[in-house]
């Protein structure tokens, strides 16, 4: 796995339903705006943001990052949410999974909807053995969302809480693409 292995993954990914573009400055507002939701905010491990400077600087240094890469989903041309690469683990050839909604588009299947299309994607196109997600034991809905979609536990860890100031505890989600995938 080289440095720049990411860039295999095109600009731009359309569903059914969804249109799915790499994370640019342009989409800093409408992130913001999502971003700036404790509820979000919460379940993302992030402070919520107070300003779309911030929303700005996490979009720089997503961009900056060769290990990382993030969507912007669009729903009829209404930003609702991201998705993407947190991290690569090169020793282990698996990647870290993260994504958000605004609030109002939670509980409707749309993350599952896309990962479904997603997972598989970047199985082929990156060659991956695996990805992997971190959630909060309080996120139900995140957890029910990667068991359905055949995420096994694997662990849990403790990261610092940027909204809390504190150590808090993430469970390990981890799905193998070595065993035949039922997305």
């Amino acid at each position: 796995m080289n440095a720049h292995f990411l860039s295999a993954l095109p600009d731009e990914l359309t569903t059914s339903r969804f249109v799915l573009k790499k994370t640019t400055l342009q989409d800093a507002l409408p992130l913001f705006q999502i971003w700036s939701d404790s509820a979000v905010a919460e379940f993302m491990n992030i402070e919520k943001f107070s300003s779309v400077y911030q929303a700005e600087e996490m979009i720089k240094a997503i961009t900056a990052e060769p290990d990382a890469i993030r969507y912007t989903i669009f729903s009829q041309e209404q930003v609702i949410g991201s998705f993407g690469i947190n991290e690569v683990n090169v020793t282990n050839n698996t990647a870290e999974i993260g994504y958000e909604l605004a609030q109002k588009y939670w509980r409707k299947g749309i993350m599952t909807e896309l990962l479904r299309d997603f997972l598989p994607f970047l199985q082929d196109k990156l060659h991956l053995s695996g990805v992997y997600a971190k959630v909060i034991p309080e996120n139900t809905a995140s957890t029910i969302l990667l068991k359905k979609l055949g995420f096994e536990i694997s662990g849990e860890a403790h990261e610092w809480d940027q909204d809390n100031k504190q150590l808090s505890k993430v469970l390990i989600f981890e799905h193998s693409f070595k065993k035949a995938s039922t997305f």
